[in-house]
């Protein structure tokens, strides 16, 4: 910010309002003064000097009262100016954190919004994954940087490790840039701590606050990335679980959730599909057949039966919050591109492009496996030949020819 005189809007705006407070006044009793008030002093010089004296006082009180007007607007700018730079700085950071847990990725994003918010600041970040081996140095911004952190390495490891210990910020010497420990990480998952070291008017306290409150944000999303870890672990152990019950449940069918699974996933990466849409799909193809659960053995290849297992199977999987988003998946399994499938007779693109694939995979799947009406499996290539023939009929034209390039480059492992 440059300080010339009246060069700036702030300086414009505040002699506009000077000058109609202060040298408006002063120049109309100036006026008066002279006008009226030194001709009734015409013959005595002390009075006529006295008035004078008072006109050259006021306006020079006029002129300090400006300054120092000045000086505490462009101080009360610049204070508003760095609170509205922190206040962007920390939405950004929230934004931003809210939408990545992973480790590396938020640590990352925590040390580079605080090299923004504190641009005088040192900043490193000292992490271990585990208890029983010391904080290392993982990240650095700012100056100084490289060598310096090497030569503080372990007095900075020692307040990192009691900033742990403690939960709660920690504080160096006062000389040696002041540095402050602030904890960060997730038990079990990893802990350390950010250190900022710089001059103490440079971690002033509400900046310190900000930045407080910046590596709250960033444990905030390492807990919840953990807690979301627990989860599909939790999730994916249940899966194999009731994957397992099932086969034992159903005959000839140990190994088809897996199966279907593995060729769902495939057709998915090869239309390029979203991660989330991913892990969707192999949830949905490792219970597509969860329904058979709630019928005896004898009657699996009841047709009635079978014509339930999908909606049965799905409102099983609708009243729990983490798999309610593959419900749909599996009530649409057995639908058909021309719409002859079931349950609800869905055709073309109203059936949800997962549910296309987990059938298409499904079929696939049960013709590598030896059937009452059947001597044994469909070689690799007469698979292949009923998957044509099911083009746009049973299958998704578009998958069917996805499935047949697969195949044709050898990426099926049929």
């Amino acid at each position: 910010m440059r300080h010339s005189l009246f060069s700036q809007r702030l300086d414009r705006g505040v002699f506009a309002a000077y000058f109609v407070g202060g040298i408006g006044p002063v120049a109309a009793f100036t006026w008066l003064v002279q006008r009226y008030v030194l001709p009734f002093h015409a013959t005595d010089d002390s009075a006529r000097a006295g008035w004078i004296a008072a006109c050259i006082s006021l306006g020079v009180l006029s002129l300090a009262l400006f300054l120092a007007l000045r000086v505490i607007t462009r101080r009360a700018l610049e204070r508003m100016q760095a609170d509205n730079r922190r206040l962007s700085v920390m939405l950004a950071a929230s934004r931003e954190l809210a939408g990545d847990t992973h480790l590396e990725a938020t640590l990352a994003l925590a040390a580079d919004h605080l090299a923004a918010l504190l641009p005088d600041v040192a900043i490193g970040v000292l992490f271990s994954r585990t208890p029983e081996k010391p904080l290392e140095l993982i990240l650095q911004r700012g100056e100084p940087a490289g060598r310096w952190w090497e030569e503080h390495l372990e007095s900075r490891r020692t307040l990192a490790a009691d900033a742990v210990a403690a939960g709660a910020a920690s504080a160096g010497d006062a000389g040696d840039r002041a540095p402050v420990a602030l904890p960060v990480g997730v038990p079990g998952a990893g802990q350390g701590a950010v250190l900022l070291a710089g001059r103490a008017e440079a971690v002033w306290p509400e900046a310190l606050a900000a930045a407080t409150t910046l590596v709250g944000m960033a444990n905030a999303a390492l807990r919840r990335g953990d807690l979301e870890d627990a989860q599909r672990n939790f999730f994916a152990h249940v899966t194999e679980l009731l994957v397992g019950a099932l086969d034992a449940h159903v005959v000839e069918r140990e190994g088809h959730a897996l199966g279907v699974a593995r060729l769902a996933n495939r057709l998915g990466h090869a239309l390029g599909l979203e991660a989330q849409q991913i892990e969707r799909l192999h949830f949905a193809a490792m219970l597509h057949d969860i329904g058979l659960l709630k019928f005896d053995q004898s009657r699996h290849r009841d047709p009635r039966a079978l014509r339930l297992h999908p909606s049965v199977g799905a409102r099983m999987l609708a009243r729990i919050r983490l798999w309610e988003p593959i419900s749909p998946i599996v009530q649409s399994h057995h639908e058909w591109w021309d719409g002859s499938g079931y349950p609800d007779g869905k055709s073309g693109d109203a059936i949800p492009l997962e549910a296309r694939i987990v059938a298409l995979a499904d079929a696939v799947d049960a013709m590598r496996r030896p059937r009452v009406n059947r001597p044994g499996p469909l070689t690799p290539g007469q698979i292949a030949e009923e998957v044509e023939r099911g083009r746009g009929t049973q299958f998704d034209p578009a998958l069917a020819d996805a499935f047949l390039a697969l195949y044709e480059r050898g990426e099926l492992g049929l």
